[in-house]
């Protein structure tokens, strides 16, 4: 079946997809009927492209909620238009079966404007309008047959690309050797690994406390990932060079065996743990493919048949009611999953018995396009990653598993999408060389892996990808860099070190760094999020950190136990244990409504950044996460400005807050090893050689000291300390204005004027203007 079908008509571009039946859903129904293409429910697809912006990608992906009639009978295709306009030439007409379009030329600089029309609804939606110009990167993904007939033409083995298979290059070898001895040497070791039994797992999620449940379902996970790097290990070290006695072959058949004999219903199902699932069924899959006629027959029919229902559950899954993540695309593990979906049917197709031929096919066609055209719902064009740098670095660790062997088998390399690109300046700016920790979300005190980050930046090319990798200190995977193209993009691009500040507007997150290419740099980070705290992310909009000299000074509190624990929803994720403001005897910890997986109105629980200007002397940026406590009742408004003075290593942040009711706030802040106030009225916090000294230029506060909740999980090397500053008497508004030294220069603080001449003098002669 194809996917979609092409042709030319008088001018105009005509698609079909035949992907999807007609189904009943919740999107968009509640929106009026003349812009049915923007829903009322945060959790749906947003409509993109949209808001007049210039695109990265070119041509743009297309998305749009699920049109649902008053009968209740969903849209079961699309017309999408798109017209340039401002004197740009081009008119195209599409037809699709599914909310999403992903058209296959890419259009001419310009300006443009879309609509749809649902073919069960009189009216077409409002027009977006986007721009084309000359830095959209062209990013072009052929029609379905046509990556099925590439895929056949890569014959048995297709996962690997030819120079790979062939192995005979010898400044490839010479240059790859270390690498092999790295692999070798990782293999030996785990030779040891013990054979995984489902008698080992015996506990069942509706059975067992969730704490005792989430210790079993982590040790699957690492199990599951050790011998399926091991069983993918094993083969390409045999398919390399086979004069090894048949000792990573006989490896090979007994991981691979051992893998596919555990059961599929049982402790590493997709229902129990999908993590080892599909990991399960891609090393399998892989493991055919490179092994190929080196696989017994038997065996090899015996892999076939795990991975096939393995992976129909996958499948399953991610259609839902007929295409559940093309409608709700904020799921962290459906998003990955979604790609190992289009990676097996990659690796499968024609593989299977002649009556379950075409269930390959079937998968190829559903998942690969349409996650070509979405490899993440947690940010723009620009990279962003809202789930915060540690699931960033997760993801890109599981994307090279995923587009290494796509690449080889259809010459999509999706590492040239404008937003996998971009999520290197991503990395770059906020887990920059020599960064002590993550940051924002869900296990922000992890030290980076910089062997993940590496192997991913020489995947792409851009010279921000290229200073990266560099920079990083540390080997590619070993595995990765021998299953990848020889000479990686990033080898062969100039090196450019990326700018010292930088705002992703599409996940609401601000980096300023005194010197990035410094690994002694101060490094600030800025959040006020459009995600909210869905998910993976906190309640912790219009927060910040700071890094010096390579140590945490203002930290984020708390470490992660497992997902959803009590000591999560009731300190890690909350507001408090982050440097925001909260205030005294609040609901939610006195902080920002925190939301659940489950409840995705916690995307409305946000916040947004704006005016954000960089110079090489300053940096600024205004956060308003208003929406974020106002949600429970805490706050009617909630503004956060910062400017970093790059000469000074000085930052200034003023909050603005405002309550129906009279209150106390609190300015909280977090330290890694010691927070004291000293005599000058300052508080001290010092981590190994790095300090900062916080200086409050209100008038009516106070610092006092915050206990560590008893069940909060300790953070590996940090006995960390938390305080506040707070406002001796209640209000309906208040502002705090406070100074972050970094170093504790104390340089001259002076406030002058009032009204709109108001403004602070750092010195004799530097001024920022605070207007009331």
């Amino acid at each position: 079946m194809l996917l979609f079908q092409t042709k030319r008509l008088r001018g105009v571009l005509l698609l079909a997809s035949v992907a999807c039946s007609p189904c009943v859903v919740h999107a968009a129904a509640a929106a009026p009927q003349s812009d049915w293409s923007v829903s009322t429910d945060p959790s749906v697809v947003r409509a993109a492209p949209a808001g007049n912006q210039v695109q990265a990608q070119n041509p743009p992906g297309f998305a749009w909620p699920r049109f649902v009639d008053a009968r209740r009978v969903a849209a079961s295709s699309y017309n999408v238009r798109v017209v340039g306009t401002n004197g740009t030439s081009g008119s195209y007409e599409f037809v699709v079966k599914r909310n999403w379009l992903l058209p296959e030329q890419a259009l001419a600089a310009g300006d443009y404007q879309w609509q749809v029309k649902p073919d069960n609804g009189p009216d077409w939606s409002a027009w977006h309008a986007f721009s084309i110009d000359a830095s959209s990167s062209v990013f072009l993904v052929p029609a379905a047959d046509v990556l099925k007939q590439r895929i056949r033409a890569r014959g048995a083995m297709r996962s690997l690309p030819p120079e790979v298979l062939a192995n005979t290059d010898p400044d490839m070898l010479r240059a790859r050797a270390p690498l092999k001895e790295l692999l070798l040497r990782e293999f030996k070791v785990k030779t040891d690994l013990p054979e995984p039994r489902d008698a080992d797992w015996p506990l069942r999620p509706n059975t067992a406390p969730p704490a005792v449940y989430a210790v079993q379902t982590t040790a699957i996970r690492h199990a599951i990932n050790d011998l399926a790097r091991q069983l993918e290990a094993a083969a390409l070290l045999w398919r390399l060079k086979k004069d090894d006695g048949g000792k990573t072959l006989e490896e090979a058949l007994k991981r691979g065996n051992q893998l596919a004999a555990l059961d599929v219903e049982g402790p590493t199902s997709f229902a129990n743990q999908d993590q080892a699932s599909r990991l399960i069924a891609m090393a399998l899959i892989k493991a055919v493919d490179v092994l190929d006629t080196d696989l017994d027959a038997t065996v090899r029919a015996k892999w076939l048949d795990i991975v096939e229902r393995r992976t129909a559950v996958i499948y399953r899954d991610i259609m839902g009611v007929s295409g559940r993540l093309d409608q709700f695309p904020f799921d962290s593990h459906g998003g990955t999953n979604y790609g190992v979906l289009a990676t097996v049917a990659t690796l499968a197709l024609n593989r299977f018995p002649k009556d379950r031929l075409d269930v390959a096919e079937t998968w190829f066609d559903y998942a690969f396009r349409g996650y070509a055209n979405s490899l993440s719902p947690w940010g723009g064009g620009d990279g962003g990653f809202a789930n915060g740098t540690a699931y960033a670095e997760y993801s890109t660790d599981y994307y090279g598993q995923m587009w290494q062997p796509i690449a080889a088998a259809t010459g999509v390399n999706l590492y040239a999408k404008p937003w996998a690109a971009g999520l290197v300046n991503f990395m770059a700016h906020f887990t920059p060389p020599g960064s002590p920790n993550h940051l924002f979300g869900d296990q922000h005190e992890v030290v980076p892996v910089r062997r993940i980050a590496k192997t991913y930046a020489m995947r792409v090319a851009s010279p921000t990808a290229a200073w990266y990798a560099s920079k990083l200190n540390a080997t590619e995977d070993a595995l990765a860099g021998l299953q990848a193209a020889w000479s990686g993009p990033a080898a062969a691009t100039p090196l450019s070190a990326p700018a010292n500040a930088a705002e992703y507007p599409s996940v609401g997150w601000v980096a300023m760094h005194s010197d990035i290419a410094d690994p002694k740099r101060t490094s600030v980070y800025f959040k006020s999020s459009p995600y909210g705290s869905f998910n993976h992310s906190h309640a912790d909009q219009n927060s910040i950190v700071i890094n010096s000299g390579g140590e945490p000074l203002l930290v984020e509190a708390g470490a992660s136990d497992f997902y959803g624990s009590v000591q999560a929803e009731t300190w890690y994720r909350q507001t408090k244990a982050h440097n925001a403001i909260t205030v005294m005897d609040g609901v939610d910890g006195g902080g920002q409504r925190l939301g659940t997986n489950d409840n995705r109105l916690s995307l409305l629980w946000n916040g947004a950044t704006s005016h954000f200007t960089h110079t090489p002397e300053l940096d600024s940026v205004i956060g308003d996460a208003s929406a974020a406590y106002s949600s429970n009742g805490l706050l009617t408004s909630a503004v956060r400005q910062v400017w970093y003075l790059r000469d000074q290593d000085l930052v200034l942040v003023r909050d603005t807050l405002a309550s129906a009711l009279a209150r106390t706030y609190e300015w909280n802040m977090h330290a890694a090893e010691s927070m004291e106030p000293d005599r000058d009225g300052m508080v001290h916090i010092r981590k190994g050689n790095s300090e900062l000294c916080i200086r409050s230029l209100s008038g009516d506060t106070a610092f006092a000291t915050r206990a560590t909740p008893d069940n909060v999980q300790p953070v590996k090397g940090q006995t960390q300390v938390h305080g506040v500053l707070y406002n001796r008497t209640k209000s309906k508004t208040a502002e705090f204005l406070v100074a972050l030294d970094v170093g504790c220069k104390r340089p001259t603080l002076r406030l002058e004027g009032s009204g709109a001449d108001r403004a602070l003098w750092v010195g004799r002669d530097r001024r920022v203007a605070l207007p009331q």
